[in-house]
């Protein structure tokens, strides 16, 4: 059982791990400072007020082997009370801390596991700096009637789980297994499709299917213009192998104002994602939810349309040298 949220002292509420990344990376560069979390539990905060732990939300790790998906766990010296919603619904299971300190300093072979997500609901347009991500997320567990007639808690997982964010929808497919993936199914606009139908290869993805999947696959990312940049272009090293082709070319890319990301809470996050993949041999895993359209006047290919900055998700991956991929190349305004 995944912890959904953590209450934070600094941010005032309890936040799900993704929006407590989305304000790590919000602040200054070189004046980050991580959170201090305590129970999300209102009773057992008053109670104890026990410290728990946000691992890897300040992390913009390389995508390796070790899939490092950010998360909550306890602290063994900080106990909850027996009624905690994460006492009852870890019912034990929670990993521990033996060091009793706030930062993970274990080293775990797999991730915390995670919620399988129920419903995805895209979102339609940005959300604000100064705005209330609270208030733009369905809740994160629907709870059945029988469940509420039972006298069930708050988060334990016994309802449908729902999201409006990619990024956990993508960390929840990406720690399936194959079989998992057959077998578990998302909603998305009344559409219901299996984990194994979710996501498809740009290379693979089809006319027919375009706006109803997550895209996903490798890019690199050009500022332009290159002296006072005003765009990041995320150029798919794969193309639209199953669209026609335009102005003689299938290749895809995503075009991102740098005043949209200033203006967005998960802006400064994607931001310093792009930084990262910048430097030498790296380059960025993309997952997009959105439109694939014909790019317009004199412009080559297609370019995949973004209602809202949370329908993007960038996975920062170091290349392996013995298997170098040639670059593409990278596509610029005209």
């Amino acid at each position: 059982m995944e912890i959904l949220e953590a209450y934070c002292e600094e941010l005032g509420g309890a936040v799900e791990i993704y929006e407590a990344q989305e304000e790590y990376f919000a602040q200054p560069a070189g004046n980050r400072h991580r959170f201090k979390f305590r129970c999300s539990d209102d009773a057992c905060r008053a109670a104890n007020n026990p410290l728990v732990v946000g691992v890897n939300y300040d992390k913009n790790a390389e995508e390796s082997d070790k899939y490092q998906q950010p998360h909550f766990k306890s602290h063994t010296n900080h106990p909850h009370i027996d009624t905690c919603v994460w006492v009852v619904s870890d019912a034990g299971k929670r990993e521990e801390n033996p060091s009793g300190e706030e930062r993970d300093k274990v080293h775990h072979p797999r991730p915390k596991a995670t919620n399988v997500v129920d419903v995805f609901e895209p979102r339609h347009s940005d959300t604000l700096l100064g705005a209330s991500s609270a208030d733009a997320r369905p809740p994160a567990v629907v709870l059945d009637d029988a469940t509420q007639k039972d006298g069930g808690q708050a988060g334990i997982r016994t309802g449908t789980t729902t999201t409006s964010r990619l990024e956990k929808l993508i960390d929840c497919w990406s720690n399936m297994e194959a079989e998992d993936r057959r077998n578990h199914r998302v909603t998305i606009n009344g559409r219901t499709l299996t984990y194994h139908q979710l996501c498809l290869r740009i290379n693979t993805i089809s006319e027919e299917e375009n706006g109803t999947r997550v895209v996903y696959g490798g890019a690199r990312v050009k500022a332009w213009p290159e002296k006072e940049p005003t765009h990041y272009y995320v150029n798919f090293m794969d193309g639209c192998d199953r669209f026609p082709e335009v102005a003689d070319d299938k290749s895809l890319t995503i075009s991102l104002p740098i005043k949209r990301l200033k203006q967005s809470r998960r802006g400064a996050l994607l931001a310093d994602r792009i930084e990262q993949a910048s430097k030498p041999d790296h380059y960025l895993k993309v997952y997009a939810w959105g439109d694939i359209v014909a790019r317009t006047g004199s412009k080559k290919g297609y370019e995949l349309e973004l209602a809202a900055l949370d329908n993007l998700v960038l996975k920062v991956v170091k290349k392996n040298p013995a298997g170098r991929k040639q670059s593409p190349a990278i596509d610029t305004p005209d």
